[in-house]
C-alpha cells in the first residue's frame, strides 16, 4: 500500500476511465466562463461502477450523464478513494463464494481443503493484488483451493464440463506459467503451450496490455477472476 501511494503523477480522466474498463458512449465539454464541465453518457451501468465514478470525482448530471470539473486527476487521490470501496466490493465477492462452497459441500463433498487452504479465503478477503508478486500469489492460491482440493489420488472429482469453465481454465495456465519459465524442465513444446495459454489468460484478464507497476489493472483482473469464480460455483451447484 505505501508504495502505491507514493504515486503522485497526474492521469488524463480519459486514460483513466480506460485502465478502470469504464468505456463511455459519448463525451462533451460544456464551458462556462472559466469552469470547463466534462461530460460523459454511458449505457448499461452497473451500480458498481456507477459507485466508482462518484468515488473519483464524477457528479450525476441525469441518468447515464456523468460530468466532472477536471480533465487530469492525481493517482494517489484515486487510490485514496477507490482502494476503500474495491476492498468492499471483494469482501463481498468472497462472501458468495463462501457462501457458494457451503452449498456444494451440503450436497456433496467435491472439495477436501486442507487447513491451509481453508485459510486462503480468509487471506484474501478484503486484500486487493496491486502489483504482479501480489497476482501471482493470488493464482497459487485460488489453484490451491479450488484445484487441488477437489482431487482424489490424481484425479479430479468435478465434470469434465466444470473442468471446461474458463475460471478453471486460467487458474490452471496461469497457475503452470507462473510455476515454471524453465523451458527444460517443461521441454521445449509443452514450455511453448504453456506460454501461448498463460497468454489467452493474460488478454482475458488485462484486455489492453499486461501493466507493469500499475495497481489499477491487477486489482481489475483480480475482481474478473472472483467474478469467473462465483459463475463457475453456480455451474457446480448444478452439477451436485
Amino acid at each position: 500500500m505505501d508504495g502505491i501511494m507514493s504515486i503522485d503523477e497526474n492521469i488524463g480522466i480519459d486514460d483513466l476511465l480506460g485502465i478502470l474498463e469504464i468505456t463511455p458512449d459519448d463525451s462533451a465539454n460544456l464551458q462556462d466562463g472559466e469552469d470547463i464541465y466534462y461530460f460523459y453518457s454511458f449505457s448499461n451501468l452497473s451500480d458498481e461502477t456507477k459507485e466508482v465514478l462518484l468515488e473519483i470525482g464524477f457528479k450525476e448530471f441525469k441518468e447515464n450523464i456523468f460530468f466532472i470539473q477536471t480533465d487530469t486527476i492525481r493517482i494517489n487521490l484515486i487510490l485514496d478513494h477507490l482502494i476503500p470501496l474495491y476492498q468492499k466490493n471483494e469482501i463481498e465477492k468472497w462472501n458468495r463464494i463462501i457462501n457458494k462452497m457451503a452449498r456444494i459441500h451440503e450436497k456433496k463433498h467435491v472439495f477436501h481443503p486442507t487447513f491451509r487452504q481453508i485459510m486462503i479465503s480468509v487471506t484474501w478477503k478484503g486484500k486487493l493484488t496491486q502489483n504482479e508478486d501480489e497476482f501471482k500469489s493470488f493464482i497459487m492460491d485460488l489453484y490451491l483451493l479450488f484445484r487441488e482440493s477437489c482431487k482424489k489420488g490424481n484425479r479430479f472429482t468435478i465434470s469434465e464440463k466444470c473442468r471446461s469453465h474458463n475460471f478453471w481454465k486460467i487458474i490452471g495456465d496461469l497457475r503452470n506459467y507462473y510455476y515454471s519459465h524453465d523451458a527444460e524442465h517443461w521441454g521445449e513444446q509443452r514450455y511453448n503451450e504453456a506460454i501461448d495459454k498463460a497468454n489467452l489468460a493474460f488478454k482475458d484478464l488485462f484486455p489492453d496490455q499486461y501493466p507493469d507497476k500499475k495497481p489499477i489493472p491487477y486489482i481489475n483482473a483480480q475482481s474478473k477472476l472472483l467474478d469467473k469464480c462465483l459463475d463457475f460455483l453456480d455451474l457446480l451447484i448444478g452439477e451436485v
